[in-house]
């Protein structure tokens, strides 16, 4: 530094000497912050309106539609070990002797024939419109099985009824398939809730065919003795609109009277329209 500076007069060297201390002050006060601050200006404030603002409506809630619970119906409720179509087991024959017969009868309408039972059946009658009032039911023939309940008011029957199916069968329908909506029909609504069914006979018989079932009933809270009963449909070709249907069911208080079922199917015949 000496040898740069030593070609310039002495007074010069003195004013860039000063002038080099007045930069060092500067930049000192500069560096430590000990000059004067600058002051910001004051913000302005933005007077409130006199009126309170707009409420912001509150957002709407869009309900989101709901799928409805189908409800089970009746059938399909019901309780049953089926066997299928197709598939034939042979009713099997039941020990005893039975009921003796004591003729034919014959239901025009229907066109079906059959063996009448001996006491201690009831005679077989017509039943007209029957208790469904739809020209369905033609002959009837039952058997008091016994009565219960409190006041002994309650009665269980064995029955042997002559009917029409509800409905023609729609295409592709079967005589299986009328036999096994009767025994349906007959479980859903003429036994008691909760009663199981097993398909213990389904075959084959001249233009029809033949399921046989085993009810079993829960425990009666009335006092009724049945437990089980055995239920037989038989559904026909006559040639008529409706296929005809046979119907027997009897209680187990009475199972000395189930060779009364082969009786009835082996004496079945179908009667000209």
């Amino acid at each position: 530094m000496r040898g740069l500076l030593a070609p310039f007069p002495t007074w010069i060297r003195l004013l860039g000497a000063a002038a080099l201390i007045t930069e060092l002050v500067v930049g000192l006060n500069l560096a430590t912050g000990s000059g004067t601050p600058v002051t910001a200006a004051t913000p302005v404030q933005t007077p409130t309106p006199p009126f309170p603002a707009t409420p912001t409506p509150a957002p709407t809630t869009t309900p989101t539609a709901t799928t409805p619970t189908a409800t089970p119906s009746a059938s399909s409720d019901l309780r049953v070990t089926r066997i299928e179509e197709g598939t034939v087991v042979t009713l099997a024959r039941r020990p005893g002797k039975g009921s003796k017969t004591i003729g034919r009868v014959t239901d025009p309408r229907t066109g079906l024939s059959f063996a009448e039972l001996g006491a201690p059946w009831r005679r077989s009658r017509p039943i007209g419109d029957g208790p469904v009032k739809d020209g369905r039911y033609n002959l009837r023939q039952t058997l008091l099985t016994e009565t219960y309940g409190p006041d002994g008011d309650r009665e269980w029957w064995a029955d042997l009824d002559s009917q029409h199916l509800w409905s023609e069968l729609d295409v592709g329908d079967s005589m299986y398939d009328a036999a096994r909506a009767m025994l349906d029909h007959k479980q859903a609504g003429a036994f008691p809730a909760g009663t199981t069914g097993q398909d213990i006979a389904s075959q084959p018989v001249h233009r029809g065919w033949l399921l046989a079932r085993m009810m079993r009933m829960p425990p009666s809270p009335d006092g009724r003795e049945a437990a089980q009963e055995l239920s037989v449909a038989i559904a026909v070709d006559t040639g008529r609109p409706r296929p005809a249907v046979l119907w027997i069911t009897i209680p187990d208080t009475h199972r000395h009277l189930w060779p009364d079922v082969h009786t009835v199917v082996e004496s079945l015949k179908i009667v000209p329209a």
